[in-house]
């Protein structure tokens, strides 16, 4: 066999040197670095919208086109209702939410996770091994930031929304739909999670864009695929 030359031996241990701190290192992440992974990363992403708390259902007929429906004892209809009539006055309702769009199932997002817990707790609670969850079996998009009150008919109602209205749009128009969803609520705070196959989401190259419709919200948001590797790995 023929003997590699210096130049080869380094082009081949380099990489794998480098691929290897970033797994190695996670511990030694900075504060700021963790908050960097968590929401303004290859894995996750900012993104302020504007809320809808009126249902987008057909506008009604206006009275003028209704006959008999004129005179001074008709009223004409108003608009259509506020999204669950949720008994609070309507100027106290959110106008905009600040999301993070971000894969939690990521390893460095998991890790960055793990860290954060346990720096908040002072040390005090669960190890870093504890925290650092196993890689989930589906690749999980988390949505974090929606208001509380949209789940005022219950979480399960937000949930069948997410599942009719969040697709993946991969290269060459593939489509994909989420398996599974779930809304957690605290306090004030919804956060969102949909489940996709993994199998779907290969690194094919190109762009994944999260098209989602909550009838309250509505975004989109692209993550290139080329980003995403940690450790030479495609992470999601």
């Amino acid at each position: 066999m023929r003997a590699m030359n210096r130049r080869e031996l380094l082009a081949g241990f380099l990489p794998a040197v480098c691929a290897g701190a970033d797994r190695d290192d996670w511990t030694r992440w900075s504060d700021r670095k963790v908050l960097e992974i968590l929401t303004d990363s290859p894995w996750a992403r900012r993104r302020r919208v504007r809320l809808e708390w009126f249902r987008r259902d057909p506008e009604p007929p206006r009275a003028e086109e209704m006959p008999g429906a004129t005179g001074p004892n008709m009223r004409r209809p108003g608009g259509s209702n506020p999204i669950g009539g949720i008994g609070v006055p309507r100027t106290s309702l959110p106008l905009e939410a600040d999301l993070i769009i971000r894969w939690s199932s990521a390893l460095p997002v998991r890790q960055a996770r793990a860290l954060y817990v346990q720096r908040s707790q002072g040390g005090a609670g669960r190890t870093l091994g504890e925290l650092l969850e196993d890689e989930p079996e589906h690749a999980t998009l988390e949505i974090h930031g929606l208001p509380a009150q949209i789940a005022h008919k219950g979480a399960g109602s937000v949930e069948l929304a997410a599942m009719q209205g969040i697709r993946l749009r991969l290269p060459r128009g593939k489509v994909v739909a989420p398996v599974k969803t779930r809304a957690d609520i605290t306090g004030l705070t919804l956060d969102l999670y949909a489940y996709f196959e993994r199998s779907a989401l290969g690194p094919a190259g190109g762009e994944i864009e999260v098209v989602a419709d909550l009838q309250i919200a509505r975004f989109r948001e692209r993550f290139r695929t080329s980003q995403m590797l940690y450790g030479g790995r495609f992470e999601i």
